[in-house]
């Protein structure tokens, strides 16, 4: 047995031995050559960026200095951002809904450009356009998709932070947006209000002031927010009432809110929401609202003001339990509001600005009287001359908004100013905010509009109760005298009415004479 083994293992020899005399002939005994590796051109190279290594929710990455890494809707959901609002948000998805998430943005937004690129060895792809940039990757055997805003895909941030990605292998798969994008509720400025929202809605950055949440189809955005005191909510309807505007009254939470509908400036269709409240809603972290708004452009009507977005308009529920209690801030006193208004008021008007046709009508002013009626929660004004054929100049009907104070605050309902139709927001009295300038004080500023809805005048109005001396003004720092006309220097304007020595200093210890003994009359 043992010789055969020998035997067969001499043979085994032989026979290595030929192969190898072979090969070496036929020139495989060479030196073995470096294969030829092909460069990476789309490669970028890592930049150096100083910061630290963390470990947030499924991610361990690079932290740069200055920026902060927090947890977002699930440990799967990780926003790096800074002080300048600029921000990278990572999430673990799945690689279809990263593909559809960057062909939809391509397809519905051509300024976007699709990029592709190599980093460590790693393959991203996506988009990106000027300082906005959305890109994916396998990290291991998890997608991750990053979406940054404040940065090109190529700064060295960006860069730094991706390359140094690590992540769970276990951590979940979360719709883009983060895990609330399924659906649930959204809660603003620390529990002022929740809305509910379905799945064609998700959070796209829980850190923004706006509490914006972006639609699954392209990158619509519908931002929520409040508005946060009177004088906000005045800008806001003037703004709104610079549009040819389409109205709908609705009723929010038992409360009554408007949907507006416009085309804006940049030609885009706007549906604005906005539930004007009472009270002054605070929280004890010094949050505060005095109106909820919600909007969204589109480039039609439909797709604004689409059964998603009206969905979620209607299910604001704003927290009663914030309402701040009218004794700490009331600026009157306690008393009924109507009793605030219902006295006669005395002031003047003024046209403070106006188109080409009507510019030699700036700085045009009359004495005036006023009155208030009001009955449930309508208040009439009516306004005439106090010189000259003492025509009715506004005839206007007000809804009262109950707030902190004993008088409220008046929002336009219909009427006429000067023969111009007024409707829905035109025109607001906030006595509040006039408050800060002199007690006993109310303005109104409101645009006129045409039939065409061509922009006209740009009226303002000053008032005090009747008996009220003027002469108070002279005590107001000149820098917080009332906006008065565009051509006259705010500084030196005072806030007299033309024929407030020659008639009204005569007569204001008097009873008030009524708009009725004025009316169609040269008052002496």
């Amino acid at each position: 047995m043992s010789k055969k083994m020998t035997f067969r293992k001499k043979g085994l020899a032989v026979i290595l031995c030929l192969m190898m005399g072979i090969a070496t002939i036929a020139g495989c005994g060479k030196e073995e050559e470096t294969p030829v590796v092909e460069a990476d051109e789309d490669a970028l190279e890592i930049p150096e960026v100083k910061g630290k290594e963390e470990t947030v929710g499924a991610f361990t990455l690079l932290v740069p200095k200055g920026m902060e890494a927090e947890e977002g809707s699930s440990e799967s959901v990780v926003t790096l951002s800074d002080d300048d609002d600029a921000s990278i948000v990572f999430q673990v998805v799945e690689k279809s809904e990263a593909k559809d998430y960057v062909k939809a943005l391509i397809e519905e937004d051509d300024s976007f450009e699709e990029i592709s690129f190599s980093l460590d060895g790693t393959k991203w792809n996506g988009a990106s356009y000027k300082k906005d940039f959305v890109v994916y990757a396998k990290i291991g055997k998890t997608t991750v998709i990053a979406i940054g805003t404040g940065y090109k895909y190529t700064d060295d941030i960006p860069l730094a932070v991706l390359a140094s990605l690590e992540v769970e292998s276990d951590a979940e798969t979360v719709s883009i947006g983060g895990a609330s994008g399924k659906g649930g509720t959204y809660v603003y400025g620390d529990g002022l209000f929740t809305v509910e929202y379905t799945g064609a809605y998700r959070e796209a950055d829980p850190s923004s002031e706006f509490g914006d949440l972006v639609s699954k189809d392209g990158n619509q955005k519908v931002y929520i927010t409040s508005v946060y005191d009177w004088d906000d909510l005045e800008d806001l309807g003037d703004e709104i009432a610079s549009y040819n505007y389409d109205m709908q009254d609705l009723t929010v939470d038992g409360k009554e809110a408007i949907l507006f509908t416009y085309e804006d400036y940049f030609g885009d269709i706007t549906a604005d929401f906005v539930i004007p409240l009472d009270w002054v809603y605070r929280t004890p972290s010094g949050d505060q609202m005095v109106a909820v708004r919600i909007y969204t452009t589109g480039s039609s009507v439909e797709e604004a003001a689409s059964d998603d977005f009206m969905e979620l308009i209607k299910s604001v529920d704003v927290n009663d339990e914030y309402v701040t209690d009218e004794s700490e801030t009331s600026s009157y006193g306690s008393g009924d509001w109507e009793s605030y208004w219902e006295r006669g008021w005395y002031g003047f008007w003024i046209v403070s600005n106006a188109c080409t046709d009507f510019e030699s009508n700036i700085g045009y002013a009359y004495d005036c009287l006023a009155t208030f009626d009001c009955e449930g929660d309508e208040v009439h004004m009516q306004v005439v001359n106090a010189k000259s054929e003492g025509d009715l100049d506004v005839d206007v009907y007000f809804n009262h908004y109950e707030d902190s104070t004993e008088s409220g605050w008046l929002i336009s309902e219909q009427g006429q100013i000067l023969g111009y139709d007024i409707g829905y927001y035109d025109a607001s009295i906030d006595p509040e905010a006039d408050a800060r300038i002199l007690d006993d004080y109310i303005s109104m500023r409101v645009d006129l509009y045409d039939d065409d809805g061509n922009w006209v005048l740009e009226l303002s109005f000053f008032l005090r109760p009747w008996g009220s001396d003027f002469d108070e003004f002279l005590a107001v720092p000149e820098s917080n005298l009332p906006y008065m006309c565009v051509d006259w220097d705010p500084v030196t304007a005072d806030m007299f009415p033309f024929n407030y020595d020659s008639w009204y200093v005569n007569v204001m210890d008097d009873p008030f004479p009524g708009l009725d003994a004025i009316i169609g009359q040269v008052v002496e």
